[in-house]
């Protein structure tokens, strides 16, 4: 029996650590307000475990799978604010617009709101 559950131990771990190796190095998120460039490798060492920003495990993909997509979940850009400023916060990372994104790429529209 210790075999067995063995195999099972060693293929979750190596499952576990397929996902979080196979995770980009930097990510952009588009955005009106200017292109977030977010370091994932760099917030995946300083969080510790995915499960701190992945709510739902690493293997469930990327925030807006469900996030803006399903009519349940908020949308994506109200997560990422309340999600990142509140650890940016804690953490004393940058919480000011420009912190996070790129003002040299604001579109223009974003002066035509009412």
């Amino acid at each position: 029996m210790r075999i067995p559950f063995f195999f099972v131990l060693l293929m979750l771990c190596c499952g576990i650590n397929a996902v979080a190796s196979s995770a980009p190095d930097m990510i952009e998120y588009p955005s009106r307000w200017g292109i977030i460039s977010f370091d994932h490798q760099e917030h995946q060492r300083r969080a510790g475990e995915c499960t701190v920003c992945h709510h739902q495990g690493a293997e469930m993909g990327a925030c807006n799978t469900c996030h803006g997509v399903l009519p349940t979940t908020p949308i994506h850009k109200d997560v990422l604010h309340k999600l990142c400023k509140d650890c940016h916060r804690e953490k004393r990372g940058p919480t000011e617009c420009a912190g996070c994104h790129d003002p040299e790429h604001v579109d223009e529209s974003v002066f035509q709101d009412n």
